[in-house]
């Protein structure tokens, strides 16, 4: 019995040597945290200020790998440690063959605060911290970071207009920069109109709601200026949309007499007898001059029936609801104008500016870094299943040992 005994604790104590000898770093995974701060929590506009991304892990820190943003209309990157590169709102660290630095590092860099506003920084896509030891890749968390910036100390508080216009339409009263609230009557075929206000301050941003998908009745469209303190002036305008059935008189100028023939879709724009085409308050000549004038790919002349005259217009296909038209403003500047054929408004034609950014490398890094990872996990599963079946083929033998013995005992008993 005592052999027994004996052998059963040998038993034991091999089991716990077996599973002290488990790979605890494969079965848990080194973890790592990036954060950002700041030396302030609030910056004023115009000045530098530093901004610090933290690397906090449980184990030595090797190579890192990542990219981050942030809003580059509130913060311009200045410099910064070598590994670090790009601008624009978009920053990518590379430090590779880094130096070992236990449980903590930090990547410190200035940037200047260019405007009032809220600046979040927030990595972008999968960033990779690598053990120094095994060389493989942790487990990551990373936490946004908010900054304030703050209006600099001489910034304007001017929120005032100094110009503001519909189309089609007019406002009632006529524009004042301390009139705050404004009318304007709609045909129904009207479903949107076009709101032109200019700040009297440049440094001022100019945001429009509510003047699209109007109702039939009465709808609430404001305009709201913000000075670069802050400040803030909304004008308001009630647009009123006649309901179905309705049409609204034709505006005329001095000495012209009201055309009825006009169909309500053609009134809010028309041509008077001299050719010049009137758009509410604004006139515009038709013009034939395209000198300098560049018409945009995939637009092609034809012609358009407005007041029973053909003009020349360019369009995409004869069923598009837009076309362009050369026009001459007030001004006598010549230029490519926007003609919307269903509620015949006229605009500014903006040509529509496409930014392409190539991120193939930057797909191709995360595709490699994704597969780095999917192959650390496999691996680490495989070894926690390779130890599980060597510690079960331990306790096997253990255990023939141990009958083995039993046996051998009974034996020379029996002897």
């Amino acid at each position: 019995m005592r052999h027994f005994f004996r052998m059963a604790a040998c038993a034991l104590l091999c089991l716990c040597l077996a599973a002290m000898c488990l790979p605890r770093a494969d079965v848990r995974a080194a973890s790592a945290d990036i954060s950002f701060f700041a030396e302030e929590g609030e910056v004023e506009a115009g000045r530098e200020f530093t901004l610090t991304l933290e690397i906090s892990a449980d184990m030595t820190i090797g190579d890192f790998e990542g990219y981050f943003t942030y809003d580059a209309d509130i913060a311009e990157y200045t410099y910064g440690p070598s590994c670090i590169t790009g601008g624009d709102g978009y920053l990518k660290i590379s430090d590779i063959n880094a130096a070992p630095t236990t449980g903590l590092r930090s990547y410190i860099m200035t940037f200047t605060a260019k405007k009032r506003g809220i600046c979040e920084f927030r990595m972008s896509g999968i960033p990779v911290v690598y053990a120094y030891e095994s060389g493989n890749s942790m487990s990551v968390m990373a936490e946004p970071y908010q900054l304030t910036v703050r209006a600099a100390a001489d910034a304007s508080n001017n929120a005032r207009a100094a110009a503001l216009r519909v189309s089609p339409g007019t406002l009632t009263p006529a524009f004042s920069p301390e009139v705050m609230e404004y009318e304007v009557e709609l045909d129904h075929s009207v479903e949107r109109i076009i709101v032109s206000a200019v700040a009297a301050d440049s440094r001022a941003h100019v945001s429009v709601s509510g003047n699209e998908s109007l109702a039939e009745g009465e709808n609430d469209v404001n305009v709201t200026i913000t000075a670069e303190d802050g400040t803030v002036c909304v004008y308001h305008i009630l647009a009123k949309r006649a309901g179905a059935g309705s049409v609204l008189p034709v505006p005329t100028q001095p000495g012209e007499t009201q055309d009825d023939s006009l169909q309500p879709e053609e009134k809010p724009v028309y041509l008077s007898e001299d050719g010049t085409m009137l758009c509410g308050n604004y006139r515009y000549r038709l013009t034939q001059e395209t000198a300098g004038i560049m018409i945009p790919e995939g637009y092609e002349a034809d012609y358009l029936l407005i007041g029973g005259e053909s003009i020349i217009a360019y369009m995409t296909s004869r069923q598009s609801e837009y076309c362009l038209l050369v026009l001459e403003n007030e001004a006598g500047e010549a230029g490519l104008y926007r003609f919307d054929r269903k509620e015949y408004t006229i605009q500014r034609y903006e040509p529509e500016i496409v930014t392409v950014t190539d991120t193939s490398s930057l797909n191709q890094k995360i595709s490699e870094l994704l597969d780095k990872t999917k192959e650390y996990e496999q691996n680490k599963n495989n070894m926690s299943i390779l130890c599980g079946l060597l510690g079960v083929v331990i306790v096997l033998l253990l255990l023939l040992c141990v009958k083995l013995r039993i046996r051998r005992k009974g034996y020379d008993e029996e002897l």
